[in-house]
């Protein structure tokens, strides 16, 4: 070091090196943004990060647009079309999201908390962990969509159309599944206390181990499906569509059977 000559601070430094660069906070393109709201279409835009809460995107084209970690609690986003879209983390709580196109989308961890997805069609997108607790999927379709370990709790699935989905390991106490199409789907380990499945198609579903503690299943179609250390414990059987055999290795303690008779022999 050359004698008296102070040291430059290193804080000062990385100021300065800080302010020379140009940097966005929320990480979105504001170019993107303003397309959007010129336009109502922002297909492969980037808006990462982006707070947006209660907008209204109604029918918007979105597809393949990168909305990781945005808020768009609130928001209206009916009828939108956003195939193929990353929304990893995004919150949705309360959006408006009726007959949206949610084909391939990343949803994982996302926040759907009392969000509207009535008629949404969701088939093979992805909701790992997400929150959908309260949220309203009356119609929807979730074909092939992977739910594991998501939280629907609450939740409204009347008509929904489940077909080969991931349900392993899913909350989805208290949630309504009267009628809904569940066919050859995965709800291992999964949590149905209190659900209502009555008159819902579970021909061929996988129930291993999975907890039906006063779950109504009265008029289900449990045709080929496996209850194997299922917990059937003061389930409602009445009218069901299943064998003897498929109850041997279920878990029966009051349970009301397809004749209508208690079974307890498990308690």
């Amino acid at each position: 070091m050359i004698e008296g000559r102070q040291p430059f601070p290193i804080v000062r430094l990385c100021l300065l090196l800080t302010l020379a660069v140009p940097w966005n906070a929320s990480g979105f393109d504001k170019d993107n943004l303003e397309q959007l709201r010129a336009t109502n279409e922002c297909s492969r835009c980037d808006l990462t990060a982006i707070e947006l809460p209660g907008i209204s995107l109604s029918e918007a084209t979105l597809k393949w647009v990168k909305l990781t970690g945005a808020n768009l609690a609130d928001s209206n986003l009916s009828d939108v079309n956003l195939y193929g879209a990353y929304l990893s983390h995004i919150n949705l709580n309360g959006a408006n999201l009726t007959r949206a196109d949610l084909r391939g989308v990343n949803l994982k961890w996302a926040k759907l908390i009392s969000a509207n997805l009535t008629g949404a069609n969701l088939t093979e997108a992805d909701l790992l962990l997400a929150n959908l607790t309260d949220a309203d999927l009356a119609g929807a379709t979730l074909t092939r969509t992977n739910l594991m370990r998501a939280n629907l709790t609450d939740a409204k699935l009347s008509g929904a159309s489940l077909t080969r989905a991931n349900l392993i390991r899913v909350i989805l106490i208290r949630a309504n599944l009267a009628t809904a199409d569940l066919s050859k789907a995965n709800l291992s380990e999964s949590d149905l206390t209190l659900a209502d499945l009555s008159m819902a198609n579970l021909t061929g579903a996988g129930l291993w181990n999975a907890n039906l503690t006063e779950a109504n299943l009265s008029g289900a179609n449990l045709t080929g499906s496996n209850l194997r250390d299922a917990n059937l414990t003061a389930a409602n059987l009445t009218g069901a569509k299943l064998s003897e055999t498929q109850l041997q290795h279920a878990l029966l303690c009051k349970t009301t059977m397809p004749d209508g008779t208690l079974n307890s022999s498990n308690c």
